[in-house]
């Protein structure tokens, strides 16, 4: 019974602190490269909505110049064309083209009154951004644009989306090769230690 009790192992107190305490720190550092991934992607998604929304100003303001002439010249089947191609950007969701007088002279498929596609009902949330049409300071018109302001829908934040996901991939990843790592080398030096004392 004695020699029983002279082989049963003693807990190390401060062995089992310092374990828990790299537990702790492991979790933390997982959830802090957690963190810092959601903030890289809803940062990129933000910037990705404010470059499209100046690219799409830049885009409606030499846009006009074409609808100034269209107009001036009453080509409404080339206006027509003009708006379909404008609407086919995945980045916009309707186009309309108004008279002078605020009356719609062409406008692509999706389009609705304000109070319906700007309101908290409707399914997609939209800005709206309005280019007059002038020749010579005289107003022809206006040419208004419905921006998706989801940017996950356009191909370039797709893209992010999916490399966001291939870096989330990689972190999994690394931290499995760590762990697996940290595992075969502890395997290692118990061995090591094992051949140590068992050499005379």
């Amino acid at each position: 019974m004695e020699n029983m009790q002279n082989h049963i192992a003693i807990p190390n107190t401060t062995s089992s602190t310092i374990k828990l305490v790299q537990i702790a720190l492991a979790v933390l550092g997982i959830w802090l490269l957690l963190q810092a991934w959601v903030y890289t992607q809803q940062q990129g998604k933000a910037l990705l909505q404010q470059q499209s929304s100046q690219l799409m100003r830049e885009t409606l303001s030499a846009l006009s110049h074409t609808a100034a002439y269209l107009i001036e010249n009453d080509q409404l089947d080339g206006l027509e064309q003009l708006t379909q191609h404008i609407a086919a950007s995945p980045y916009l969701h309707d186009v309309v083209v108004y008279d002078a007088n605020g009356v719609r002279m062409s406008w692509s498929e999706g389009s609705s009154p304000a109070r319906l596609l700007y309101g908290p009902s409707h399914s997609e949330q939209l800005q709206a951004m309005v280019q007059p049409i002038t020749k010579d300071q005289q107003l022809l018109g206006y040419i208004k644009l419905s921006l998706r302001l989801d940017a996950s829908v356009t191909p370039v934040a797709i893209r992010w989306q999916q490399l966001m996901q291939q870096l989330l991939a990689m972190l999994v990843l690394a931290g499995v090769i760590g762990f697996l790592l940290r595992r075969g080398f502890a395997r290692l030096s118990r061995q090591s230690l094992r051949l140590r004392k068992s050499k005379p």
